[in-house]
């Protein structure tokens, strides 16, 4: 039975990635879209001016974020180094690489550390945030990730810019890298997100290919519109870069009752 329905997950994921036209990261939608619910309390010991604080605390062990009566803790989760060859980094779901555009700042070349910030509550966990990180630098500021002919906009407003997610998952990788893996066949696609997610698990795992690699991860509760975000130094230099999954509403803070 096992056997059939991982047939089944593979064709169906196979068919998504032909036919799904949909924009990587285009879609802006608004933070009040969502139902109002308590603000979170973050309880945490990291020290940090850069908002929102939550970025660098998901990474802190013994984090803690309290919304109503429900409760995540949080620990860090490496998965290994990513290639980063042209600075030019996709943020996307997997089925949607072929049409996926780099974000426009370009981002320091090497191979670099991915690691996850994961939520525990009750018998559950799940991946809260993805980051590369660059640097060990303090960050002085958060800024949104924004691709050709999209304009800055207020991590205080009520927008933001995302990648939308259908199987859910997302991806870290380099341009490069992703125009040499959308001219390999459909196996190495399977190979990367189906066979190895069944033997290391679909939390996340770096998926090397021909010199070049991928961060592949799983996105929060699931499906959804994910923003991904740069963290500067008081100098402008690039420290890390995050994409949240939206189990913490930290926006909420901002907000007067």
């Amino acid at each position: 039975m096992k056997s059939i329905i991982a047939i089944i997950s593979t064709l169906t994921i196979l068919v998504s990635y032909n036919n799904n036209k949909q924009p990587s990261n285009s879609s802006i939608t608004t933070n009040d879209s969502k139902p109002d619910r308590d603000k979170p309390i973050i309880i945490t010991t990291l020290k940090s001016t850069a908002y929102p604080n939550i970025f660098e605390a998901a990474f802190v062990g013994n984090t803690k974020v309290i919304t109503g009566d429900f409760s995540y803790k949080f620990y860090k989760l490496e998965i290994g180094k990513i290639k980063i060859e042209s600075g030019k980094l996709i943020a996307c779901d997997p089925i949607l690489m072929q049409d996926a555009l780099p974000f426009t700042k370009k981002l320091p070349i090497g191979n670099f550390s991915v690691q996850l910030a994961m939520a525990k509550t009750h018998n559950d966990e799940r991946v809260a945030f993805s980051r590369i990180v660059f640097s060990d630098k303090r960050i002085s500021k958060w800024d949104f990730a924004l691709q050709k002919g999209q304009k800055p906009i207020p991590l205080k407003g009520t927008s933001i810019y995302c990648y939308n997610v259908d199987a859910g998952a997302g991806i870290f990788i380099d341009s490069v890298a992703n125009k040499s893996f959308n001219e390999k066949d459909h196996s190495e696609w399977e190979n990367a997100f189906i066979t190895k997610a069944q033997k290391y698990g679909d939390t996340g795992y770096i998926h090397d290919f021909d010199g070049h690699s991928l961060a592949t991860f799983s996105t929060g509760y699931g499906d959804g519109c994910y923003a991904t975000y740069i963290g500067f130094d008081n100098k402008g230099n690039v420290c890390q870069v995050l994409t949240d999954f939206g189990l913490v509403e930290w926006w909420k803070l901002n907000k007067k009752k």
